[in-house]
C-alpha cells in the first residue's frame, strides 16, 4: 500500500466531509433544510439504513466477495482478512462508544425541538435513562404534525436518543470504504468503483446531517476516526498477505 493510494483515499472520504462544516461560518445550517415529507428525505433515510443491521450485514457480504476475488483464496487468508475487517469495525465501535459518553453533545432535532418547545430542556432530557427519553421523545412529537416530521422520521429519532458525538453511522461506513478502497486500490481494481463506494459512505454522512440527527463535527470527526481503523485494518491484512506470497 503506498502512501499515494493512501492519500488518494484520504481525499476523497474526507475533503467532501469537511465541506460540511464550512456552511457554518456563514450559519447555514443543514437542519431544517429539506421538506422532509419529499423523496430526497427518504433517500437520506434509505442511505442511513444502508448502515443498519441488514444494510452493514449485506454489504460486507458484497464487498467481501469482490474484493477476495482478487487474491488467492486460501483458508488461513480468509481469517486474517475478516479479522482485520472485524479489529477495524470493532475498533471503531469502541472509540464512538467511548466517546459519546466522555464528550456527552446533544443532537440537533433535541436542540430543535427544545427551540420548538416540545421538549423542556435538552440538559433534563438527557440526564434521564433512555427509555425515558424515549417516552418523552414520543410525547413531544405526539404534538408536531406529520407534514412538518414525517413518522418514519420520528421513529428514528425515537431510536436515537443517545447523544450525537460522533457519529455511528459516518464511522462504520467511512471504516467500511477505506478498508475496501484501499485493498480494492491496492489491487488496481476499476477507479469507477472505487469512487461508487466512497461516493456511498460521504452520502451516509450527509444523510446524518439532513435528518437531524449529527452536527459537520461530528460527521468530519467520524470520518477521521473511520479512515483511520480502516486503513489500520486494510494494511494489517496486506502486510500478511506479503509475508506469505
Amino acid at each position: 500500500m503506498t502512501l499515494r493510494l493512501l492519500l488518494c483515499v484520504l481525499t476523497v472520504l474526507v475533503l467532501p466531509v469537511a465541506l460540511a462544516s464550512l456552511g457554518y461560518q456563514w450559519h447555514w445550517r443543514w437542519f431544517p433544510l429539506l421538506e422532509l415529507d419529499e423523496p430526497p428525505a427518504l433517500l437520506a433515510y434509505g442511505l442511513t439504513l444502508s448502515v443498519g443491521k441488514a444494510g452493514i450485514a449485506i454489504a460486507l457480504l458484497a464487498l467481501s466477495a469482490l474484493t477476495l476475488h482478487r487474491w488467492r483464496r486460501r483458508p488461513r487468508q480468509l481469517l486474517v482478512f475478516f479479522l482485520c475487517l472485524l479489529a477495524a469495525l470493532g475498533g471503531a465501535f469502541v472509540t464512538k462508544t467511548v466517546a459519546k459518553l466522555y464528550f456527552k453533545e446533544p443532537r440537533p432535532y433535541v436542540i430543535w425541538l427544545e427551540q420548538q418547545g416540545q421538549i423542556a430542556d435538552s440538559d433534563r432530557f438527557y440526564a434521564q435513562r433512555e427509555s425515558i427519553r424515549e417516552q418523552w421523545l414520543a410525547e413531544g412529537l405526539s404534538r408536531v404534525p406529520e407534514q412538518q416530521i414525517p413518522g418514519w422520521l420520528k421513529l428514528h429519532w425515537q431510536e436515537e436518543v443517545n447523544y450525537s458525538f460522533p457519529s455511528g453511522h459516518a464511522i462504520a461506513a467511512m471504516t467500511i470504504a477505506a478498508f475496501f478502497c484501499l485493498l480494492l486500490g491496492y489491487r488496481r481494481a476499476s477507479p469507477w468503483f472505487v469512487g461508487i463506494l466512497a461516493g456511498w459512505a460521504v452520502a451516509v454522512c450527509y444523510s446524518r446531517l439532513l435528518l437531524g440527527l449529527h452536527w459537520p463535527a461530528d460527521i468530519l470527526a467520524s470520518s477521521l476516526l473511520g479512515f483511520l481503523f480502516g486503513a489500520l485494518g486494510a494494511w494489517g491484512f496486506i502486510r500478511w498477505d506479503r509475508r506469505k506470497l
